[in-house]
């Protein structure tokens, strides 16, 4: 038998990998020049949430409060930090950012690591497949990490695009039972999701669908192992317990049962699933696209943050052969299941086709009335698509490298093999990467410069005496909350109504903003998007004298805005006061 020649596809494969990696960095490029003092386009009120909160953690820590609630915002009812995607754990290991810049900083740091983060990831967790050598696992990962999935996130929704957690948690999970270092992997395994509790739990969750749904499989193709995985699995699970429970109790009690807990989703039910089509209809978010195609895509539900289902004609087909032809190994079998079972669910409650909300079930009306899911959104699942289609590239991949069909990961043995045919294999695998990492390679990400900061409120604000309330004008709601920059710019100076948070009305249900907010607060949006100055009937003016005394409002600052002058005119007429102009901001003292 003759030698088998050494393949040459591995360092290409990794250099293909590294091209699409430089196109990932590449996507977040328009904030290098600008970290703290430019926002991704189309999402600015996620953008002002994040970075909110990104620079309240270390603030409550350093003047010893509690993390988890806050009245801070939506003064004096409060919000509570683990019922909003707060991101605790980077807000505190990332706050030396925070402090030398901003928190604006800090969040763009995290949009510019989130590519890197997840490749590396997705590489360690492909790596412990069995079999998957160096250059399969490279273009696994870079197909997760520059997936729409991920790169689309970025507009908005970091909690969902920095999801590093999301491979490594499934490895692990794969891990504890199919190893007898159960310990070890159970700690490991207890720290990860651990730490995902205070990144964003919706990847934890997603974690723990596709853990389950790769154990299922398992089982159902090896039964006569259920037994001793059964064993690794309790063991290892129970100290993941012991690990995790200890520290996220009390956080997830508060969360679940404590003052601002809610339940249900403060979103119309059913809206936001994944388009039949948008699995093979490019997104503005990648760089091969037409203009007809965007066309499309623009009718699919929600912003581009929520399409995140785009997979491509070669990606998809890729995977298809690959179920096809190795479907006696049970990692593809895994993989497949895994990815058709999410393909499924991510359309949501109901299909849409082309941008027709049908009335069509979706598998995911199954699921959304369970506890936690009724929390989640089905499109959002477009993230757990992505790991399984990348596990199935880089499972092809690699059987086009070993050039065996029926031993889908191990080299042909037996006969000899010549140089001609590893080298067309070589070929093959290099081939299928860049087809397939090819209309996934992301554009660059639009950004654009954040609301400007008056000097008030980094100058006076910072001097105001301990719990002032400060009504801050445009009133901060989801829409428009870049008072909630302007609060985080005085250093928390000040308590203020309003905000832009996930919170429960009087019966439990969820909603953006909570409460209902005051007449007076929704007179002043009201004119806000209007222009419009209403006529002030003296009703009116008892209600703003009521509004203002519940609040306890000390001052009320308007800061620059298109409406200030109906704004500054409204405000007027309801308190019979004129404003003083202070460092580019109109201030009413109420004191």
């Amino acid at each position: 038998m003759k030698t088998r020649p050494d393949d040459p596809s591995g360092p290409v494969l990794v250099f293909v990998a590294l091209v699409a990696f430089g196109f990932g960095l590449y996507a977040t490029s328009g904030l290098w020049g600008g970290m703290a003092s430019r926002v991704i386009s189309g999402n600015v009120p996620d953008a002002m949430h994040y970075s909110w909160w990104l620079g309240h953690t270390p603030h409550a820590l350093g003047s010893f409060e509690t993390p988890f609630e806050t009245d801070d915002m939506n003064w004096p009812g409060g919000v509570g930090a683990m019922n909003n995607t707060t991101l605790l754990l980077p807000a505190i290991v990332l706050s030396p950012f925070t402090l030398l810049w901003s928190s604006l900083f800090t969040l763009n740091l995290l949009n510019v690591l989130a590519v890197p983060a997840c490749f590396a990831a997705g590489y360690w967790a492909l790596r412990r497949v069995p079999g998957v050598s160096t250059g399969a696992a490279s273009v696994g990962a870079i197909c997760f990490a520059i997936s729409p999935a991920i790169v689309n996130s970025l507009t908005g929704h970091i909690t969902m695009a920095f999801a590093p957690g999301l491979p490594i948690l499934i490895a692990l999970s794969v891990e504890a039972w199919t190893t007898d270092r159960w310990r070890r992997t159970g700690v490991w395994l207890g720290v990860v999701a651990l730490l995902q509790v205070f990144v964003g739990e919706e990847v934890l969750f997603q974690a723990g669908l596709g853990a389950l749904l790769i154990l299922l499989t398992a089982a159902a193709c090896r039964p006569r192992q259920i037994r001793v995985a059964a064993k690794r699995l309790a063991r290892t699970l129970a100290v993941a317990f012991a690990v995790f429970l200890p520290f996220a109790a009390y956080p997830l009690y508060l969360q679940f049962f404590g003052p601002h807990a809610h339940h249900g989703s403060p979103f119309a039910k059913d809206y936001f699933g994944a388009d039949v089509t948008a699995f093979f209809t490019p997104t503005s978010g990648v760089l091969f696209h037409t203009a007809e195609d965007l066309v499309q895509a623009r009718r699919f539900a929600g912003g581009i943050e929520e399409h995140l289902a785009y997979l491509g004609w070669p990606l998809l087909v890729t995977c298809l052969v690959t179920i096809v032809l190795g479907w006696r190994m049970v990692a593809v079998r895994c993989a497949a299941v895994g990815l058709a079972v999410t393909i499924a669910l991510s359309l949501g409650g109901r299909i849409w086709i082309e941008g027709v909300w049908t009335e069509h079930q979706g598998p995911y009306a199954l699921l959304q009335s369970l506890p936690v899911t009724e929390a989640s959104l089905a499109t959002r699942l477009g993230l757990l698509v992505a790991v399984f289609a990348g596990t199935l590239l880089a499972l092809a991949v690699q059987g086009l490298r070993s050039g065996s069909r029926h031993r889908f990961l191990q080299p042909t043995t037996g006969r000899s093999v010549t140089t001609w045919a590893v080298t067309a294999r070589a070929v093959g695998a290099v081939g299928v990467s860049v087809v397939c990492l090819a209309p996934l390679l992301p554009a660059a990400i639009p950004v654009e410069d954040a609301p400007v900061v008056p000097a008030w409120f980094t100058d006076e604000a910072p001097q105001l005496a301990d719990d002032t309330v400060v009504v801050v004008l445009p009133y901060p709601v989801a829409t428009l909350p870049k008072a909630m920059r302007w609060q985080s710019a005085s250093g928390y100076a000040f308590k203020m109504p309003g905000g832009y948070f996930l919170g429960p009305a009087s019966d439990g249900q969820a909603y953006v903003g909570g409460e209902a907010d005051p007449t007076t607060a929704r007179l002043l949006t009201e004119v806000q998007y209007t222009g419009s100055v209403p006529v002030v009937t003296p009703a009116m003016r008892q209600q703003a004298a009521l509004d203002i005394q519940a609040w306890g409002a000390d001052r009320i600052v308007l800061g620059p805005d298109s409406s200030q002058d109906a704004l500054r005119q409204t405000v007027t007429a309801l308190i019979g006061s004129e404003p003083v102009a202070e460092d580019g901001v109109l201030v009413w003292d109420l004191t």
